[in-house]
């Protein structure tokens, strides 16, 4: 199985949660254009915004963000956790979760 999952935490202020939302929705779009495959954003129990990224590998990933100085600036946060899952088995109906979330 291939392709790489990526999991980021963060803290953002509630007058900052909607540009925050917005932001990531454009930069999902952007890194699309450079190879990401999408991504899923959330809100855990605590409070924290939770997001799940997709990218074929950890090197298409690196090399989308080469280059990306002259992006939007982010909305104030505090970024709590990054990190990379190798996936060992993927069991993710999209089709349905789509429906669900239409």
């Amino acid at each position: 199985m291939s392709g790489a999952v990526f999991i980021y935490r963060w803290r953002v202020a509630a007058e900052h949660e909607a540009a925050f939302l917005d932001r990531w929705r454009k930069a999902t779009r952007d890194l699309g254009t450079r190879g990401g495959l999408g991504s899923l954003i959330g809100k855990n129990k605590d409070g924290e915004l939770v997001a799940i990224a997709l990218w074929p590998d950890a090197e298409t990933r690196d090399a989308a963000f080469v280059g990306d100085g002259d992006a939007e600036p982010w909305p104030p946060n505090e970024r709590l956790a990054m990190e990379q899952i190798d996936p060992l088995s993927d069991m993710w109906n999209l089709d349905a979760w789509r429906e669900l979330n239409q």
